[in-house]
């Protein structure tokens, strides 16, 4: 059965893919408001266009894997912006590049080990990525002046820290008990 790739669900995710440089471009010239609407706007779009893929029953493995990337480099370039804007502290940041680098190379390990791969976002990986583009729309409406973040900023730094860091080693484990189970023969 053919896949068909142009669809709504396809286009807005391509949509959210090429507002990744704007955003970027929005942030390095210091326009925060008009960076954190479309943020916000990219942001609430990863919702739209997975229910609109299974309502429409317009899944494709395109689909999917282009809205990993739009997810990736929308909140890696808008993260690692904001941090050298000095509105993230480092660490937070090398919190979840360090999750998002693990996830990875667990995953080509695994491939090069076993010679397929599934991923399987868990409910901690979701919800890392919830707090994580929040976290990024939030900060952006601070610098907007939308928001007053004062006594809110230090914990929200650290509960995003510490959600990136349970879920890398949740990750870890998962990756490490499917190495296991394929070693003994098990899948």
């Amino acid at each position: 059965m053919r896949e068909h790739v142009f669809n709504l669900p396809n286009v807005i995710t391509l949509l959210r893919l090429a507002a990744v440089p704007v955003v970027a471009w929005l942030i390095l010239q210091q326009r925060w408001e008009a960076a954190c609407w479309l943020f916000l706007a990219s942001a609430v779009s990863d919702g739209i266009d997975g229910l609109l893929a299974r309502w429409l029953n317009q899944m494709t493995q395109l689909g999917a894997a282009l809205d990993t990337v739009a997810d990736k480099a929308l909140g890696v370039v808008t993260l690692v912006l904001l941090t050298l804007a000095e509105a993230i502290p480092l660490w937070v940041t090398l919190a979840i590049l360090l999750r998002d680098s693990i996830i990875v190379l667990g995953a080509l390990s695994y491939r090069g080990l076993a010679g397929h791969l599934e991923i399987h976002p868990t409910w901690l990986g979701k919800t890392h990525m919830f707090a994580e583009l929040s976290l990024l729309a939030l900060v952006l409406g601070g610098l907007a002046g939308l928001l007053v973040l004062d006594d809110w900023l230090l914990p929200l730094f650290a509960t995003v820290f510490a959600i990136a860091v349970i879920s890398g080693v949740q990750y870890v484990w998962i990756w490490g008990t499917k190495v296991r189970r394929e070693r003994a023969g098990v899948r």
